[in-house]
């Protein structure tokens, strides 16, 4: 089967065992933002007075660090189709829970929308949405990107990646001296992720074809150094922030692994594939400049204050579980608004 004719199959049936990874890749989503974004990272005095307290906090971050360059990396795996039509929805998207969420401030904190409304919701702020933006711009180029995929030959490809990592790991990650790389909160990571996701599924080198049981053995490796080096250097006084960076070649490499993991088992499920559909919703709602500081991290903040650590756990779970499964439900009448908004727009002369 070529993969023109695997691409045609996907649009009947979509891989399973794919989407449920992007389900546990947008879950991570809110985890790791219910963590070290809600919450204050450990430091020395921290470590020292309440040491499980901190450790827990590091493995929570070390399993969950992995998540948005899992999301961009499924998009290197399958290709970015570009589409206006396909773009025009994810506009409508985020439009949509930025309604969705001033109605909420409406309600509850009225105050938050005394200032920058429209900015806001149009994600023009330097601090609205980073991944949209940069997401954006990865489709605007994906065609670029896909035409030089087709046309360099495996050596070509491969070297391009070696040469654009090593730029990445001196220059973004152990010095930190450019400030377009943003620790992988950028459009250049993006492409380096995507270009590393087709590289393995078009041209897969023996790392990359172990049993998949060592792929989640690997990840959860890395999870476990990174937990313990980070607790570690966090006894002394340590930064170690650049551990959890997106481009920290460890995560990186989990992020790899964990795809591999998934993508070496199939099935098919409905329900899966009717759930992952949405799962974009959750990163929309928790991230929102309108709701996402104002409940989500004060929320769970709160929760850490006040709260013995067993209630804190399980209240933040269920949370964490309720705003998950909530935003897929609500994605869900985005779906039917935009269905019918194309209905419309489709029986007009001008879409002729």
């Amino acid at each position: 089967m070529t993969e023109n004719q695997a691409t045609v199959n996907r649009k009947k049936v979509r891989d399973s065992n794919m989407e449920l990874l992007r389900l546990v890749a947008m879950f991570l989503v809110l985890v790791v933002h219910a963590n070290f974004r809600a919450l204050p990272v450990p430091g020395m005095t921290h470590v020292h007075n309440n040491p499980s307290s901190a450790f827990l906090m590091f493995m929570t971050e070390a399993f969950s660090i992995y998540a948005v360059d899992l999301f961009v990396l499924l998009s290197g795996w399958y290709g970015i189709h570009f589409k206006v039509k396909r773009l025009g929805e994810l506009l409508f998207q985020v439009l949509f829970f930025g309604l969705f969420a001033i109605g909420v401030c409406a309600i509850f904190a009225p105050e938050e929308l005394r200032h920058d409304v429209l900015s806001r919701l149009f994600i023009v702020g330097l601090n609205d949405y980073w991944f949209i933006k940069a997401y954006v711009a990865l489709y605007l180029l994906s065609p670029v990107l896909n035409a030089y995929v087709e046309k360099a030959s495996a050596r070509q490809f491969g070297w391009l990646l070696v040469g654009f990592y090593a730029f990445q790991f001196i220059f973004g990650w152990a010095y930190e001296s450019t400030r377009w790389l943003v620790a992988g909160y950028s459009l250049p990571s993006f492409i380096g992720l995507y270009l590393l996701a087709r590289y393995t599924r078009l041209h897969p080198i023996k790392m990359w074809k172990l049993n998949r049981w060592w792929d989640l053995a690997i990840y959860l490796a890395i999870v476990a150094f990174l937990t313990i080096a980070m607790f570690v250097i966090k006894q002394h006084a340590g930064r170690g922030g650049a551990l959890y960076f997106y481009i920290c070649p460890l995560v990186i490499m989990g992020a790899m692994h964990l795809l591999l993991f998934f993508s070496k088992f199939t099935f098919q499920s409905r329900v899966i594939n009717w759930l992952a559909l949405s799962a974009f919703g959750a990163y929309l709602t928790q991230s929102s400049s309108f709701i996402g500081d104002r409940f989500y991290d004060q929320i769970i903040l709160n929760w850490f204050n006040n709260e013995p650590r067993c209630e804190f756990i399980v209240y933040s779970s269920l949370f964490v579980i309720a705003v998950f499964f909530g935003s897929i439900l609500i994605d869900k009448i985005r779906i039917l608004i935009w269905n019918l908004l194309t209905k419309l727009w489709s029986k007009l002369p001008l879409s002729h």
